[in-house]
């Protein structure tokens, strides 16, 4: 679909029934293309990639820069099939996002070890841990609370049968009774494509214009679901490309992790969104979904989201102190109960509890405190 003459809104799929599909965003360039997002790097995303871009009058050899919002598979997955095709090509990314990157990835088993000694400290048994850890259960999904914006959080049969809105199969994923089996095999088979080695050529800074044969764009930072994550503002068009960061329907998923503990992802997504709203912006351009007609509404919408999941959260606690894992078994998930999910949506789901957590206690509403090795929340 063409958005503005020589910008076209492609789609490439995903790995889950979830949804579907990811949408790229094609640049035309006098002796080429340019890409804001591509997608996985499976065969079938990169197969689709190829036929789309033959739409276009261009080969994937064509593809002059590679502009990533951030550091998921279903954004940066496509990179290495993209440097392979175009060797010349620039990968494009914030400064900020690829630091994150070398942080949390430069040594993955460091990384597991201490994100599961992080569980163990909010609550979860090592006995849990370790057993998970034995039948290799991991998955993809993340759960969604059950208070979710108006209208963007279907069930997951509702969420199959073609009268609802997807949700977002990286971030926001629902999973019905019996089907996480399903998305940890998906997964496994496309975990290999997904390379974080591939160090940008270009790291913008927030603000930054990034000007490309005729088109101008501004680095937009925009933390929150990734510390990194990148919107750009197309000056010429008002267009603002929104990633995962605002998205029509759903809500992306807000985690604070093991390596974030003196941080407040929330906060930051807050204070994200209303960095985007006041933009003049005539449409905004997400990564899953569809086209949103009214940016800074959509914003306020999302705000009043987490202004509910902050006191469903804090009325969570109960009277005495609890952990974040007896927080997270007290709300609602869409997924259904805490105690269902797999270690990785346990994890998924303390995460985003924790988030909201740490911005209670930065407002004085919450109090946090250590008790032989676990942390512990009460109202203040």
């Amino acid at each position: 679909m063409e958005i503005v003459p020589g910008l076209h809104q492609l789609k490439t799929p995903m790995v889950s029934a979830a949804l579907p599909y990811m949408m790229p965003y094609a640049f035309e360039e006098s002796d080429g293309v340019a890409l804001f997002d591509a997608g996985y790097g499976t065969p079938e995303a990169t197969r689709s990639m190829s036929e789309q871009l033959a739409g276009l009058g261009y080969e994937p050899r064509d593809i002059r820069r590679l502009i990533i919002s951030h550091a998921h598979p279903d954004h940066l997955g496509m990179s290495g099939w993209v440097k392979e095709q175009s060797p010349d090509a620039e990968i494009v990314m914030l400064a900020r996002e690829w630091q994150w990157i070398e942080e949390r990835w430069a040594d993955n088993d460091a990384w597991t070890r201490l994100s599961d000694a992080w569980m163990v400290r909010h609550g979860v048994p090592q006995a849990e841990i370790e057993e998970a850890h034995r039948q290799g259960a991991s998955g993809p999904g993340v759960p969604r609370p059950a208070a979710a914006p108006a209208g963007s959080a279907p069930s997951p049969s509702r969420a199959r049968n073609g009268t609802e809105p997807p949700l977002d199969g990286e971030d926001e994923i629902t999973l019905a009774a019996g089907e996480e089996e399903a998305e940890e095999r998906a997964a496994a088979r496309h975990r290999a494509p997904f390379r974080v080695d591939l160090e940008p050529e270009v790291k913008l800074e927030d603000g930054e214009v990034y000007a490309f044969d005729r088109w101008r764009l501004q680095a937009v930072w925009t933390p929150g679901h990734t510390p990194g994550h990148l919107c750009m503002y197309d000056l010429d068009h008002r267009l603002m490309f929104t990633g995962d960061h605002v998205l029509p329907h759903i809500s992306p998923n807000v985690s604070l992790h093991a390596d974030q503990e003196e941080t407040s992802p929330l906060n930051d997504f807050r204070e994200s969104l209303r960095k985007v709203a006041a933009f003049d912006v005539e449409r905004a351009l997400p990564a899953h979904e569809f086209t949103i007609p009214d940016l800074r509404a959509r914003c306020e919408v999302l705000l009043h989201h987490h202004d509910e999941r902050l006191d469903e959260v804090r009325q969570a606690i109960g009277t005495r102190s609890a952990t974040a894992r007896e927080i997270s078994q007290r709300v609602k998930w869409n997924t259904g109960p805490f105690d269902s999910f797999n270690i990785f949506m346990k994890r998924s789901a303390l995460g985003e509890t924790l988030s909201h957590l740490r911005l209670l206690h930065d407002e004085g509403r919450v109090r946090r405190l250590e008790d032989n090795g676990h942390v512990l929340w009460e109202h203040a």
